[in-house]
């Protein structure tokens, strides 16, 4: 088996687990016979899980629907009452139902929360030892890319519409309300991509970037954001696809040199789980 610190094109020993890595452009997990052999079947709890969202799809439930009552479901997927319980709490951990207590209460379907994927994602950045620098990178070769991508897309008056509270100079007068609208900028640029693994990826790197980095700073303290924000959309709208990426390369290159400066230690240490 070759792993990360086996290969010299990548930097020197860090703390942390090797990312398992198999040459020739396969990154399945690697597993000889004797360890195959060794894995346990799935619980019936992740079984139901599974199906659970298998069906939430076919039946085309929306946010808010009620999934069915839980002697249906036992009846339905042939489980006892302990598999289905611990099958739908999985489900809630994840973020994709929610369990209501008390009179009309069960199981809801709850929207896709790219939050979650986040707090998952770090829990493998965590254990190979990744640190915040290195979602900083990541987060400034993924939104340049965006921004181009979505002013390549012909719909203008989809794209206005979209990014029109980012064109307005008045800046909400709650700094909290501020600091949410320059977080949705970037949101709102990714689902513009029309291609939902971007529009989750992104989003789940923002979360981190937001939620381990900047909840214990000032952000609004960086020059430049809103009219950052303005110019980038109006080059996305014009289509000015080059453009767009420079600007937003540079405006995220800001935010990042900002933050090592200010916070150099906190930059170079390991991703929280959380």
């Amino acid at each position: 088996m070759t792993t990360t610190t086996d290969r010299p094109d990548l930097p020197g020993p860090r703390k942390g687990l090797p990312i398992i890595y198999k040459p020739g452009g396969n990154l399945r997990p690697v597993r000889d016979a004797e360890a195959a052999a060794s894995i346990a079947p799935p619980k019936a709890s992740e079984l139901v899980a599974a199906s659970v969202v298998r069906d939430i799809i076919s039946a085309d439930l929306k946010v808010g629907d009620r999934l069915p009552a839980e002697s249906d479901m036992l009846t339905q997927y042939s489980v006892s009452r302990e598999s289905l319980r611990e099958g739908l709490r999985l489900l809630e951990v994840q973020g994709l139902i929610s369990i209501r207590r008390g009179p009309g209460g069960g199981p809801y379907v709850a929207p896709v929360n790219a939050s979650y994927l986040a707090r998952t994602a770090s829990m493998y950045y965590t254990l190979s030892g990744a640190t915040y620098s290195e979602v900083f990178d990541t987060w400034l070769d993924l939104e340049p890319l965006i921004a181009a991508k979505v002013a390549r897309i012909a719909d203008r008056r989809r794209k206005t519409a979209a990014l029109a509270p980012f064109l307005d100079d008045h800046q909400p007068a709650d700094e909290h309300e501020h600091f949410e609208e320059l977080n949705t900028f970037h949101s709102v640029l990714a689902a513009l991509a029309g291609n939902r693994v971007t529009t989750l990826l992104v989003q789940s790197v923002t979360h981190i970037v937001v939620d381990h980095v900047v909840e214990d700073m000032d952000p609004l303290e960086i020059p430049h954001l809103d009219s950052d924000h303005h110019a980038i959309a109006v080059a996305v709208i014009d289509g000015r696809a080059r453009k767009a990426r420079d600007l937003m390369h540079d405006h995220i290159a800001a935010i990042v040199e900002h933050y090592r400066t200010q916070h150099p230690d906190h930059m170079e240490t390991p991703i929280a789980w959380r």
